[in-house]
């Protein structure tokens, strides 16, 4: 990775407020940067991705095309639950179950919160009732199809209570089985364009490494209520910096930018991507380096590189002093507790 990206990435997690009646601590304010990762998921199996009616695939009509769209919450919610296992295995985090977390009383913060709360944000209820939210570090935007819907969506023959004679006739109530019924799903070799987007010039190195890790590892991506395999695979299209956030960044304006293709080609994709993204913004890491820095970092990973792990436990002492500093819960009462027991 070019070294200029590190040298402009911020290096604390928090700050003091002194432009107050009492000084207080509170997150590092943000400045005039933004980072952003487009990104393509390619299908290599079948999808389910569906709105409110649970025979139909969401979609949406843009860029001139009726397309699939792929909420945010069904990529984030899986690399954010990837980065989870990677603080545990570590033990430097991950102590609380996803969308599980409270601070009982007399409990720091710290010991909810941790560098993946950080990255992709969180909210915890405490024993007082209080909510203690975390914005995320790192914003996605929802995944559109490449291809327009006609083009990739698979209708589905299901049929419900077959009996061991293979036919839907109930011997019990001598009639037949009601539960046939036809549900759509999403071809394999589909493509869908997101962007990841990082504003403020808030995020650390251990914490952009911590979101490219936690990419890097995750393959199941979700089908109905479980997964039993990989089923989305993730192509960079790059990294790339500037002051302020472009336009670019939004989907409907990538897909502009794509030629049409029955027949979507990852590599012409990217590279069209590269070409517009490069005239967008200053800065910028293609394709190749990103691929090859992430690919070392899984290999630190399994490896247990004492450098990396030092990054890591380095930047989980400092989002639980910017989490205990923030928040305050916990040390409230036993500081209280404490000046009790004195007198």
């Amino acid at each position: 990775m070019k070294p200029e990206l590190f040298d402009q990435l911020e290096t604390n997690y928090y700050q003091s407020h002194t432009f107050a009646k009492s000084a207080f601590d509170i997150p590092t304010l943000p400045k005039a940067q933004c980072i952003v990762i487009p990104v393509i998921r390619e299908s290599i199996g079948s999808l389910l991705i569906r709105n409110n009616d649970s025979d139909m695939v969401t979609d949406i009509y843009l860029a001139n095309q009726l397309r699939v769209r792929m909420i945010a919450s069904k990529t984030k919610g899986v690399e954010r639950r990837r980065g989870s296992q990677i603080l545990r295995s570590l033990d430097l985090g991950g102590k609380a179950p996803t969308n599980k977390s409270y601070i009982p009383a007399n409990t720091k913060a710290s010991e909810v919160f941790d560098l993946n709360t950080f990255v992709f944000g969180d909210s915890a209820n405490t024993s007082d009732s209080k909510i203690c939210p975390v914005h995320s570090a790192v914003l996605y935007s929802d995944a559109i199809s490449i291809q327009p819907s006609k083009l990739i969506i698979d209708d589905v023959f299901r049929q419900g209570g077959i009996s061991d004679e293979f036919v839907s006739f109930d011997a019990e109530t001598k009639k037949n089985s009601s539960n046939i019924f036809t549900t759509r799903s999403v071809l394999p070799n589909s493509l869908f364009i997101q962007s990841l987007v990082i504003t403020g010039n808030r995020i650390t190195r251990a914490a952009l490494d911590h979101l490219l890790l936690s990419i890097g590892l995750t393959g199941a991506y979700g089908g109905a209520t479980a997964t039993t395999g990989t089923n989305l695979k993730t192509h960079f299209v790059g990294l790339y910096w500037g002051g302020f956030e472009r336009a670019i960044n939004a989907p409907s304006e990538m897909l502009q930018l794509i030629a049409e293709q029955q027949q979507a080609n990852v590599t012409n994709i990217i590279t069209d991507l590269n070409n517009a993204y490069c005239n967008n913004y200053p800065n910028h890491i293609l394709t190749d380096e990103l691929n090859a820095y992430i690919k070392n970092l899984i290999k630190n990973f399994e490896d247990n590189d004492k450098a990396l792990i030092e990054r890591y436990q380095q930047a989980s002492q400092g989002v639980a002093k910017l989490f205990d500093k923030w928040f305050g819960y916990g040390n409230e009462k036993k500081s209280k507790a404490k000046a009790g027991n004195q007198s």
